[in-house]
């Protein structure tokens, strides 16, 4: 991988058959980056219940209504910028689940338990409000490239 920052950005409908398109675009992005299966599961997975929760709770499922995700590879590190118009995540919900050092949550219920998924999947996770939008961002470092994290029996 060469050390120019790449840079890729995409819009999406809010509603939950967005998903899919999200997860092959980041597929797609991801595609060339020295990085093992666990890694990109990790990476999708926060990816997709960041915007599940964008399209259900700031969007409100409005298909009128749009998120952008921006995906960035500088400085050894993958970086995901979620934009959106919609209703402002309550900051005490964040503080709430990075306090909980146990994740010990209800396998069946639903409020905290994405955001805790995200919290363990990401380095560093933010959402802020800037301009009147909220900004949501993942960040996950590259693994250590003298690490062979191929999948492949074969060694590639």
């Amino acid at each position: 991988m060469s050390d120019v920052p790449v840079n890729s950005n995409m819009m999406f409908p809010a509603e939950l058959t967005s998903l899919s398109p999200l997860a092959e675009w980041l597929a797609q992005q991801m595609a060339s980056l020295p990085v093992g299966e666990e890694w990109r599961f990790a990476l999708d997975l926060a990816a997709c219940e960041t915007a599940t929760n964008i399209i259900r709770y700031a969007l409100h499922e409005d298909r009128e209504s749009r998120f952008g995700v921006e995906f960035r590879v500088a400085d050894r590190r993958v970086t995901l910028r979620f934009t959106d118009a919609g209703e402002t995540f309550p900051a005490e919900r964040l503080a709430l689940a990075r306090g909980n050092e146990h994740f010990d949550v209800d396998p069946l219920a639903e409020s905290g338990r994405g955001l805790r998924l995200i919290l363990r999947a990401v380095d560093f996770f933010d959402v802020e409000m800037n301009a009147g939008k909220n900004i949501t961002t993942l960040i996950k470092a590259l693994p250590d490239p003298a690490v062979n994290y191929s999948t492949d029996k074969n060694g590639g």
